[in-house]
């Protein structure tokens, strides 16, 4: 009956409805893949050897091509010893590159290369707290699995070549010699990357500077905010840019770059200003856009759905939905990372209902579609718990039914039974938090700041609705919780 009443629905709202509830609720980088069988296991395990150092900055310099798939370039990490005494460090990397040379500030230094890790012998022991730097050259094809990391396809009826990375979640070290962990974040970073000169480079924080020679173009890009690894992205065609702006209370704005495709700039600029306004209602519900000191920004790529990378999100399309939860994600996800992938919904969960939060106050003839449709989607299966309990499975882990949907009902539950000011207040709180700011947190980080300001214990829902199935209670309960609060 559910489902016929849904059918019903969408006959009633026409065939533009469809085709706009395909992009609005499944157009998330991983859900509209699950179809095509794209999400394979992964057995990354993140390596004990990261606990014995700090990344403070890393300078990455590229230089790629679109049109083949190949890299070629060099990584300096600045990096503190967490220990005592340090004799070598560690950095992941796909066996597939071939590692040219490394040194150790300037001198040539001794490693080894095996099993996807890089391992250097530094010169001298360092100390608790002493930095050094290591820079390793290399260069080669990267290997294709997983999200596929670093992919080349086309674009436009010229079949003009785009290059972009997607490395969620242990994908970082198919393309470049990092410290993939969910336990450091780099400090900042700049991108320098070098393309032939009809091609420029999307990635993180703010353009410094752009040169153009000898038929090259060198782009670089700085970011001085803590950085997640799977974050560090970058993106490459012969993009067309420009730039929408949020103007806020005091006087100053916003910047939301947009890199897109030539044949579809005209289409991005009637769509992407709705981004604005999305922005000044996440920092009215929670909190200032944490990277407002350098931008925000959209870029395509050769996905149907969208990927958060930090203060500019690739994407597929520039649909109201997909913009609204990439956007979101630069609250949860990015600023507030996951600090296991067990937790997935504290970046996925957030963002879907932060998106339903949008529909609510904006598109609000969409709000009741957004609830029923996530209310159906959660109940297609009688299983299944939020929280992951499988983290080798990357198809586990980015479940659209259990770690969007679920995971956006679960708030939306929580906000019925603890009411609004409760759940807005605990919402504040935890972006607010410094000990996750800019940093990684839990479940029991975001359950602590809602029992404070409901000031109750929700253990058992927690216990039902997170850890649990909460299957014994979702035809009463559930469907109860959703005519109550339409």
């Amino acid at each position: 009956m559910i489902r016929f009443v849904h059918i019903l629905l969408f006959l009633c709202l026409g065939l533009i409805t469809i085709a706009q509830e395909n992009e609005l609720f499944i157009s998330d980088k991983i859900a509209l893949e699950e179809s095509r069988n794209f999400l394979l296991k992964s057995n990354f395990i993140e390596s004990q050897n990261n606990s014995l150092t700090d990344i403070v900055y890393q300078r990455m310099e590229w230089q790629v091509d679109p049109a083949i798939r190949y890299i070629s370039g060099k990584v300096t990490s600045y990096f503190k010893s967490e220990t005592e005494l340090l004799n070598t460090i560690e950095f992941d990397l796909s066996d597939s590159l071939i590692v040219d040379s490394v040194f150790i500030r300037n001198n040539s230094a001794a490693f080894t290369h095996q099993n996807n890790k890089v391992e250097i012998n530094l010169q001298e022991s360092l100390l608790l707290n002493q930095l050094d730097s290591a820079t390793i050259f290399y260069h080669g094809v990267p290997p294709t699995s997983g999200f596929g990391s670093f992919e080349t396809s086309f674009h436009g009826t010229e079949f003009t070549p785009v290059l972009w990375t997607l490395s969620e979640p242990y994908g970082a070290m198919e393309w470049w010699p990092c410290k993939q962990s969910l336990a450091d974040k780099i400090d900042s970073i700049d991108v320098i990357v070098k393309t032939p000169e009809q091609y420029k480079t999307a990635s993180n924080g703010i353009l410094v500077s752009e040169q153009v020679n000898d038929s090259t173009r060198t782009m670089h890009w700085k970011h001085r905010f803590p950085i997640a690894t799977y974050l560090v992205a970058i993106a490459v065609t012969n993009y067309e840019r420009y730039s929408d702006y949020l103007e806020t209370e005091n006087g100053d704005s916003i910047e939301i770059l947009n890199y897109v495709y030539p044949e579809d700039l005209e289409d991005a600029k009637g769509k992407t200003p709705v981004t604005a306004e999305i922005m000044q209602l996440y920092q009215n519900l929670v909190g200032d856009y944490p990277f407002a000191a350098e931008k925000y920004g959209h870029a395509q790529f050769g996905w149907g759905g969208g990927m958060e990378h930090q203060t500019m999100s690739f994407m597929g399309s520039f649909g109201y939905g997909l913009i609204a939860h990439e956007l979101a994600h630069q609250w949860f996800g990015d600023y507030i990372t996951l600090g296991s992938w067990q937790d997935i919904w504290l970046n996925e969960g957030f963002a879907t209902y932060l998106t339903g939060l949008s529909y609510e106050n904006i598109e609000t003839d969409w709000w009741p579609v957004w609830k029923q449709v996530y209310s159906d989607q959660v109940k297609q299966e009688p299983d299944g718990s939020v929280y992951v309990t499988d983290t080798t499975s990357v198809a586990r882990i980015f479940s659209s039914r259990l770690s969007y949907a679920k995971g956006g009902y679960l708030l939306h539950m929580l906000r019925w039974v603890i009411g609004d000011d409760a759940f807005f207040q605990g919402l504040k709180n935890y972006f607010t938090d410094p000990k996750v700011a800019n940093g990684f947190a839990y479940s029991e980080d975001v359950i602590k700041h809602f029992e404070q300001a409901a000031d109750t214990s929700l253990t058992e829902f927690f216990n039902d609705w997170l850890y649990g199935e909460g299957f014994r209670f979702t035809p009463p309960v559930l469907n109860q919780l959703t005519k109550e609060k339409q």
